[in-house]
C-alpha cells in the first residue's frame, strides 16, 4: 500500500486530469496557488529565476508525486512539463476541508513535507561539497531509481536543464558525462540514453 494512500484516495475521487504539451507552463511563480497536483506521467521540471534572470531547476517531479503542496497563497515557484505531462488537478480548498477531517491524510502530507525538506537540504549539500561529475551521477542514479527495469534510462530533459539543476554550465555536463563514463560509472547507449554500472 503506498505510503500516501490516503491522499492518492482524494486525488482519484475529487480531481480531473490536466495535458500539458512539452515546454508549457503548468503553474507559474507568483498566481494564485488555487490546486495542488499529481503526476500521472511525464516529468515536470520546478524552478525559480532570480532579477539577473539565473535559473535554478529545483526539483523534477515525476510520476506518481505530488506538486504544490508546499503553497498556501501564491506559487513561490513556475513549473513546465519537460515532455508530455499528465497531472490530476485537486482543488485546494477540496484538500483543505479534507484535510480538517482526516487525521492520517494529515499525516500523509506532514510525511510529504518532511521528505521534500530532506530532498532540498541534500541538495544543497551536494551543491557545496561534492565534485561535479558527482552531483551528476547522483542525479542519474536517483533517477533511473524512479524507473522500472535494469535496461537504459531516458533523460527526457535537456542537458541546460540538468546544469541548471545540479549547479553546472552545460559544457561542465557534458564534461560530468565523459568522466562517469571513464569511470566506468555509466554506460552511455547515446546522448540521451544511459545504464548505471558501478558505484562511488
Amino acid at each position: 500500500m503506498s505510503k500516501y494512500s490516503e491522499m492518492h484516495a482524494l486525488f482519484e475521487a475529487h480531481s480531473f486530469d490536466k495535458h500539458f504539451q512539452p515546454g508549457s507552463t503548468i503553474l507559474l511563480h507568483g498566481d494564485p496557488a488555487d490546486a495542488v497536483y499529481l503526476v500521472v506521467s511525464g516529468t515536470v521540471r520546478c524552478c525559480t529565476v532570480d532579477a539577473e534572470g539565473h535559473r535554478q531547476i529545483f526539483t523534477f517531479t515525476k510520476r506518481g508525486e505530488f506538486l504544490g503542496l508546499s503553497d498556501l497563497v501564491v506559487w513561490h515557484f513556475t513549473a513546465e512539463s519537460v515532455d508530455h505531462v499528465i497531472v490530476k488537478s485537486l482543488p485546494r480548498t477540496t484538500l483543505e476541508q479534507a484535510l480538517a477531517v482526516n487525521l492520517t491524510l494529515r499525516e500523509e502530507v506532514r510525511a510529504h513535507m518532511s521528505a521534500l525538506l530532506q530532498r532540498r537540504e541534500k541538495q544543497l549539500l551536494a551543491l557545496i561539497s561534492s565534485k561535479g561529475w558527482e552531483r551528476l551521477y547522483e542525479f542519474l542514479k536517483d533517477f533511473a531509481a524512479s524507473r522500472s527495469g535494469d535496461g537504459y534510462i531516458a533523460l527526457p530533459m535537456c542537458r541546460r536543464d540538468i546544469g541548471d539543476h545540479i549547479g553546472l554550465s552545460m559544457e561542465s555536463v557534458s564534461r560530468a558525462f565523459t568522466e562517469l563514463k571513464r569511470r566506468g560509472l555509466i554506460d552511455l547507449h547515446s546522448h540521451e540514453k544511459y545504464k548505471i554500472t558501478g558505484d562511488l
